[in-house]
């Protein structure tokens, strides 16, 4: 998945060690049970589960939380960085159903591919954050469609809308939900990803999840806050910048 990795701290005593990661998860559970989430398009994935094939499901790294606490459910994998507080939010994420593959695109990440790609057989799910571990916001890194193209699953965004939250100042802008907070989890059309698609072909759906992302998060916020177009200009500003390249369909694998 979508590499989760935060900056290295001062050591803890072990005992610390070993409860912060359950007690954390602990928490997310029993806030997420107060969740009042409704799923939009999750019927396709549905559909693609009941045929036996793999699912990516993609979304930002200031999702993390909110995701986390809903879609556990699935058993998804999920790539997390190999430093000591990937240790820690692995073990974390463990609690509420994920299954943890250490790697991320600043370490251990080709292996830690490599290793997700053979997990990607038949109807299971795996969680990517796009613009994980680092940032910046929104950039849709290489390795989502390189996993695509190598496994074959079928790649689904999945964006969170939460109406009461707090909003970290951090470079993601996480999303830390409040209890009972109502909760919009959408899913957008799923994507197949050619095996022989070239490099350039590849940059070009990057720089179209990016767009489709940045657009699609403005609208579902603008939907949970009952307030159109407030975020519009914002979120313009701060989608990543990229090659204007024409919209094309994913199976076109030649430039």
């Amino acid at each position: 998945m979508g590499e989760v990795e935060s900056g290295e701290s001062e050591a803890k005593p072990p005992l610390l060690e070993r409860m912060l990661p359950f007690l954390a998860g602990r928490l997310l559970r029993l806030v997420g049970r107060t969740l009042r989430v409704r799923h939009e398009g999750e019927a396709r994935m549905r559909e693609l589960l009941a045929e036996g094939r793999p699912v990516i499901l993609y979304g930002l790294h200031g999702h993390l939380l909110v995701g986390a606490a809903d879609l556990g459910r699935h058993r998804p994998f999920v790539m997390i960085s190999q430093s000591r507080d990937g240790e820690r939010i692995a073990r974390t994420v463990e609690h509420v159903g994920f299954r943890p593959v250490r790697g991320s695109s600043s370490r251990g990440g080709m292996r830690a591919l490599l290793q997700t790609v053979r997990l990607l057989r038949g109807p299971v799910v795996c969680c990517h954050l796009v613009d994980g571990p680092r940032g910046p916001r929104g950039l849709v890194k290489p390795g989502l469609i390189l996993l695509a193209q190598r496994s074959g699953a079928a790649l689904i965004p999945i964006l969170y809308g939460v109406r009461w939250k707090w909003v970290a100042g951090s470079w993601d802008r996480m999303q830390v939900p409040l209890p009972f907070a109502r909760v919009i989890a959408r899913q957008l059309p799923a994507r197949d990803v050619p095996r022989d698609l070239t490099p350039e072909g590849a940059e070009r759906l990057r720089l179209e999840i990016e767009r489709e992302l940045a657009h699609e998060e403005a609208r579902l916020e603008a939907d949970v806050t009952g307030q159109p177009g407030a975020r519009d200009s914002r979120s313009e500003s701060e989608a990543p910048r990229g090659d204007q390249a024409p919209r094309r369909d994913v199976g076109e694998a030649g430039p």
